[in-house]
């Protein structure tokens, strides 16, 4: 039972409710200690002036002895009616001569009560002495501890039965409700977690009876969860009436400009304008077709289609289709794969685009003669996927904006490009749950995706 109260405390141990169950019982805990331990002075106090009077009540029946002799004759009647482990009696002659139920010694620190030869047992808890010249020698009157130790021992054992189980009932009871509060607390952080990766169908079960904190936000969340969705699916309408009525025109358009360019003659003003005006379109198209990509990854209905993908096989196969390119433009590609499989669960198509715009990137952004190296391995369970070039880089405080659409470093306004295709890396790593990363490579720059551990 405290063994397995102690594992639900510890799994529990950062709830608040558990928190505040452990702070109300050390207040009960120290109210307690401090209300016993006063009740327990009190009552110490008041038997010890109890058992002070009984001995000077007693030392005063003994001061009409005159003599030595009748001093021992009114010890002697007196202890042979006491039981020494209760109350000692000894007189000490003034030869030195020890008369009564105890053999009794002074010394520096008071006196030393011990059993006389032969004589009954003393008690075990020590006396109260009361020591007084009497008759030329010394009278010594010593009352047992034992009461004052029973009333500590009884204390105790107050303490223990009352304070303990109370201390285990309500750390049980707190660890109960932790338990409940925390499974709650996980659902609706679940619930979050999916809402936040672009599950947006995602909704809090509604708990009958319950109209706590906990329940209000579970409410607003659904409520929030709802408007989301709804915001959501009305952009897709909206996106997907866009591209409806913008494909066919801007295709007839491109159609329309390679007629035009097909009817003019090479080399002439009309050919080379007719060129530029097809580059613009199709350039058109692909942005509007990136973009409606990222919008549509960042949906989160790629989820769907996750898998076990390879990134040994999947990087070793993006070398392979652009070998030829990066032997075209001079650029060594390297290969660093892990020794051992990495598997992550995602989608295959989207993380070999991703690959294909790093590389690409790469490729497009670094001079003549510098190595592009392709990266794979594992660390603390995680998969690692790198892209690693010997460019300019990305100056550090750019190094976010390069992520957002449409956003160009001033330095690469002449080279092709949209930029869109950190964009997607970002998206896609987002709906991976994968940490995206944008680091020095002195010189140069890594890109590096860290997976969710498997």
């Amino acid at each position: 039972m405290a063994r397995r109260l102690f594992r639900l405390l510890s799994r529990s141990a950062g709830s608040t409710p558990v928190r505040q169950a452990m702070a109300l019982v050390a207040v009960f805990a120290a109210v307690n200690l401090v209300t016993l331990g006063l009740a327990y002075v009190s009552l110490r106090n008041a038997a010890e002036q109890v058992m002070q009077a009984n001995l000077a009540q007693l030392m005063a029946g003994f001061e009409v002895a005159a003599s030595p002799a009748a001093a021992e004759v009114m010890v002697m009647a007196a202890a042979d009616a006491a039981d020494p482990a209760h109350r000692v009696f000894a007189y000490i002659a003034p030869d030195g001569r020890v008369t009564g139920n105890a053999d009794a010694r002074l010394s520096t620190g008071g006196v030393e009560i011990r059993p006389m030869p032969e004589g009954r047992p003393l008690g075990h808890d020590g006396y109260m002495p009361l020591i007084r010249p009497m008759a030329g020698g010394v009278l010594i009157i010593g009352e047992s501890l034992t009461p004052i130790r029973e009333l500590g021992r009884t204390f105790l054992g107050l303490l223990a039965l009352g304070l303990g189980p109370t201390v285990l009932i309500s750390l049980g009871l707190g660890a109960m409700l932790a338990a409940r509060a925390r499974a709650r607390v996980e659902r609706i952080e679940s619930a979050l977690a999916r809402l936040s990766e672009g599950a947006l169908d995602t909704r809090i079960a509604a708990e009958s009876g319950r109209a706590d904190d906990l329940a209000r936000i579970g409410a607003r969340i659904n409520r929030m969860a709802e408007a989301q969705e709804a915001a959501t699916e009305a952009l897709k309408q909206v996106s997907a009436d866009i591209a409806h009525d913008l494909k066919t025109p801007l295709q007839r358009m491109t159609v329309l400009l390679h007629e035009l360019r097909d009817g003019l003659a090479d080399g002439s003003r009309e050919a080379g304008l007719a060129d530029r005006a097809l580059s613009e379109a199709e350039g058109a198209v692909a942005v509007f077709q990136g973009l409606l990509r990222i919008a549509q990854i960042e949906g989160g209905g790629a989820r769907r289609a996750f898998g076990p993908v390879d990134l040994n096989a999947l990087v070793a196969g993006m070398a392979e289709i652009y070998g030829p390119d990066a032997e075209d433009s001079a650029h060594p590609l390297t290969l660093e794969l892990s020794p051992a499989p990495v598997v992550v669960a995602g989608d295959r198509d989207l993380l070999g685009q991703v690959l294909a715009n790093l590389v690409e990137n790469a490729l497009r952004h670094t001079p003549r003669g510098t190595a592009v190296a392709l990266r794979t391995r594992t660390e603390a369970g995680r998969a690692v996927l790198e892209v690693a070039d010997r460019g300019p880089g990305v100056p550090e405080d750019e190094r976010e904006k390069v992520l957002r659409r449409l956003y160009r470093l001033e330095r690469s306004r002449t080279t092709p490009g949209h930029g869109l295709g950190l964009s997607l890396v970002a998206a896609t790593a987002r709906l991976h749950g994968a940490d995206l990363a944008l680091l020095d490579n002195a010189p140069g720059l890594t890109i590096r995706i860290v997976f969710p551990a498997g």
